[in-house]
């Protein structure tokens, strides 16, 4: 006995109301898809506007790293000078040791409260020459064209 393949399943064309109901599915499903791509259009247009309110977008600037770096140093060195503080009191160190290790977190404190000045000066110099600059240039145009007349 030779066996014989299973009997094909026939495919019955789409009836006229399951054809209407496949196209609203569909339109749906356009609409849906749509939907989103438009949503997440505006989100990627509106996400800079948002950003810059929260301050959250922020170019890369050397002067206001540097100025955040050694803000995180002198907030190292002051909780190095809060520790030797309270080894005073426990009296774990000795007494000479001790306030050379602060009286060095002191200077060190000092050291970079000045450099963040510095930086900060710099930086601010560095802005306004850029500011006069653009003022030059958005006036120059103007007295060309007075110039010309």
């Amino acid at each position: 006995a030779v066996a014989r393949p299973p009997p094909r399943r026939r495919i019955r064309p789409i009836a006229a109301s399951g054809r209407r109901a496949h196209r609203r599915r569909l339109a749906r499903m356009t609409i849906l898809v749509l939907t989103l791509l438009v949503l997440a259009s505006v989100a990627v247009l509106a996400y800079p506007f948002w950003a810059e309110r929260r301050g959250v977008a922020r170019f890369d600037d050397p002067a206001l790293d540097l100025e955040e770096g050694v803000r995180r140093a002198r907030d190292r060195v002051y909780e190095e000078m809060r520790v030797l503080q309270q080894e005073r009191f426990l009296n774990s160190d000795g007494d000479e040791e001790r306030r050379a290790r602060l009286q060095a977190a002191r200077v060190r404190a000092a050291e970079l409260i000045r450099e963040q000045r510095r930086a900060r000066e710099t930086a601010d110099a560095i802005e306004r020459g850029v500011d006069a600059e653009l003022r030059a240039a958005a006036d120059a145009p103007a007295n060309d064209e007075e110039d010309a007349a």
